[in-house]
């Protein structure tokens, strides 16, 4: 049985890889829907079953809570199939000092970016094979240390980190990996012009555009996606330029606490 997998689906960036994912690859037997809010995912599931031969599993689980990567384990040892998309979504953000924020939100954010990102990798790649890809979602923030967004981006430099590392562990097998590095996205966890100081300002990805190009390098081997040139240059600078420097430009000054996990 093939399947794709994309967590973080209930909104966003992950509801539209469900809706890409559903009409790109006729061949999945089933695509699993992986959020918290069940609701969402049941009408997710319900919109796009008309667009695909391939039955929906809606599985709502928290990947902050460390309890929940056993039941997907076992719902994979107990199905057996083959993973032949994995896009590996769900995130948390917050902003703000980090002597001023909830410490439920800083732990949210690493349980969340880091600890669930991980072992959705450390869950799912043993039922992926030659020919099966991941996109992981990172974020611009990994690029250069972000004062008011210190633990997100800390924990986006992470996965950055272990994208790499672990896509070259894969690379043997016929398993491609791709880092996806966005910048603002008009979704529930970044609404356009919400943002506060410099973040607010910076251009918004369309994201249809974004999951069709994203989907289409990671086909074809691509290691790593930063859509728009204004990022991508923000990735070469952030690599030229010494980080203590860059943090100081980099600083969003907004002082709010805006954020939303998917």
């Amino acid at each position: 049985m093939d399947i794709a997998i994309i967590t973080g689906s209930s909104s966003g960036l992950g509801r539209e890889f469900a809706r890409h994912i559903a009409n790109r690859y006729q061949q999945l037997d089933e695509i699993w829907l992986i959020a918290r809010r069940r609701e969402r995912l049941k009408a997710l599931a319900s919109e796009l079953a008309s667009s695909t031969h391939a039955a929906f599993r809606v599985v709502p689980l928290d990947l902050a809570d460390s309890s929940n990567y056993g039941g997907l384990g076992e719902l994979l040892a107990d199905a057996k199939p083959v993973i032949r998309v994995l896009v590996n979504n769900a995130g948390y953000e917050r902003e703000g000092l980090l002597r001023d924020m909830e410490p439920d939100d800083m732990l949210a954010m690493i349980d969340l970016n880091v600890k669930g990102m991980t072992m959705i990798n450390r869950t799912c790649l043993p039922y992926m094979s030659r020919g099966s890809f991941e996109i992981v979602t990172g974020s611009v923030s990994a690029f250069a240390p972000m004062p008011w967004q210190a633990v997100y981006g800390a924990s986006k430099a992470y996965v950055r980190s272990l994208v790499f590392a672990i896509r070259e562990e894969e690379r043997r097998r016929g398993v491609n990996i791709m880092l996806l590095s966005p910048g603002n996205m008009d979704t529930e966890m970044n609404v356009r012009g919400s943002g506060g100081g410099k973040i607010g300002m910076l251009p918004y990805l369309n994201l249809a555009r974004t999951v069709e190009r994203s989907l289409s390098l990671a086909e074809r081997g691509c290691g790593e996606y930063t859509p728009l040139m204004f990022y991508k240059a923000y990735r070469l600078a952030a690599k030229l330029v010494p980080a203590t420097v860059m943090a100081r430009f980099t600083r969003l000054d907004s002082g709010g606490t805006n954020g939303r996990g998917l």
